[in-house]
Formats: structure tokens, C-alpha cells, sequence
């Protein structure tokens, strides 16, 4: 009795792992970036871990400079120059922002996944981390840092009509900035009815 129940919890464990492990990869109708077939915005191929611009899409994580985000590496940023291009720009999301897989077979990652359906939208959060430093007007190096929640509340919102920052804190002596700037009275990184004053 004691070895057929000791296969049977095996026999149950092994399957819901297996299970388990589909799930975690997006179902057996989605592509992974392991898969090696899957492409950036600019028709490169993803690569799991960090790629030469800073990207980490399994991750969920960008970790580079204003200039390698825009995937060209040319000292500037969507073609704008700035003392700004080679200051630290960290970004956060979340899978329903931008997901690791492909489930709608176009070949990139989906935006707006949720149970299995691509809506389209990046829909959950974004966070951006930055730091750098500029030389002020009497040309005294400053260093500034900043933070930001961004999340999605549908059409209507402040930004990019269907976004809204819920957060920001920003540390800059020369401006005067120390700490929390603002904060929407929302628990996490999302909207929902569960909003407190604090």
C-alpha cells in the first residue's frame, strides 16, 4: 500500500509539474524567446538575458541609457541630442505590459496578454529608473535621480490617452527635489477598487 501511494504522489507531482512548466511558458500555442524565432520592433532576433542595447525581455527588464533605448546606438535618442542620452534609464513591467512570449503567432512579443488573449494594449504597469548627471546654468555638476509608476486605466487617460503616472520621486539638490514628489492614493502598481488615501 505504501510504495503504490508513494507512486501515485510521484506519478501526481511529475504531472502537475509538467503542467505547471507549460503554463510558465506561455501554453503550447505560444512561442518563447528560447525558441529563437521571435523579433524586436527593429527585426532582430531576441536573445534570452540581456542584449547589446540593455534589453532583458524575459526579465521583463530594460537596464541601459536613454540613447540604447531607442535600439540605435548613435550618442543620441529617437535622434535627439541631449547631456541627457548617456544618463542611466532602468524600465520595469509587467508581463501584461509586455509579455515574454508570442501567443497570436505574429512573431513579436504581446502587449495586453491576459489568460491566454492578446489585447493589443500594454495593459498593467511600467516603472522608470533614472539617474545622470548635467552641468547647471554657473556650469557646477549636478547628479539627479528619478522615479516613476506609470499604469494603464484604459481610454481617456492623462497619458498617451489610456496611461497614467501614479507615482513619482525625484532627488535633485539643484531644483530643490528630495523624495517623493507624488503619489495617486493606490496600493501597488495598479489600479483597482481597492485605492486607500495613503
Amino acid at each position: 500500500m505504501g510504495t503504490r501511494f508513494l507512486t501515485l504522489v510521484v506519478t501526481v507531482l511529475a504531472a502537475l509539474a509538467a503542467a505547471g512548466a507549460g503554463a510558465a511558458g506561455g501554453g503550447p500555442s505560444c512561442t518563447t524567446i528560447r525558441d529563437g524565432t521571435l523579433v524586436d520592433s527593429a527585426g532582430n532576433t531576441l536573445v534570452q538575458g540581456y542584449d547589446a542595447y540593455g534589453y532583458n525581455y524575459q526579465a521583463h527588464m530594460f537596464n541601459g541609457t536613454y540613447d540604447s533605448s531607442d535600439r540605435v546606438l548613435d550618442g543620441t535618442y529617437w535622434g535627439s541630442t541631449g547631456d541627457y542620452v548617456d544618463d542611466s534609464l532602468i524600465m520595469k513591467w509587467s508581463d501584461t505590459w509586455l509579455a515574454n512570449v508570442d501567443c497570436n503567432g505574429d512573431g513579436r512579443l504581446d502587449r495586453g496578454l491576459v489568460d491566454g488573449v492578446v489585447g493589443g494594449t500594454s495593459l498593467g504597469w511600467l516603472t522608470n529608473h533614472l539617474a545622470g548627471d548635467y552641468f547647471d546654468a554657473e556650469g557646477v555638476e549636478q547628479h539627479y535621480t528619478w522615479f516613476e509608476k506609470i499604469v494603464w486605466v484604459g481610454p481617456g487617460g492623462p497619458l498617451w490617452g489610456e496611461y497614467e503616472v501614479i507615482q513619482q520621486v525625484g532627488n535633485d539638490a539643484a531644483f530643490g527635489l528630495h523624495g517623493l514628489q507624488f503619489k495617486v492614493g493606490a496600493p501597488g502598481f495598479g489600479l483597482n477598487d481597492g485605492w486607500t488615501a495613503n
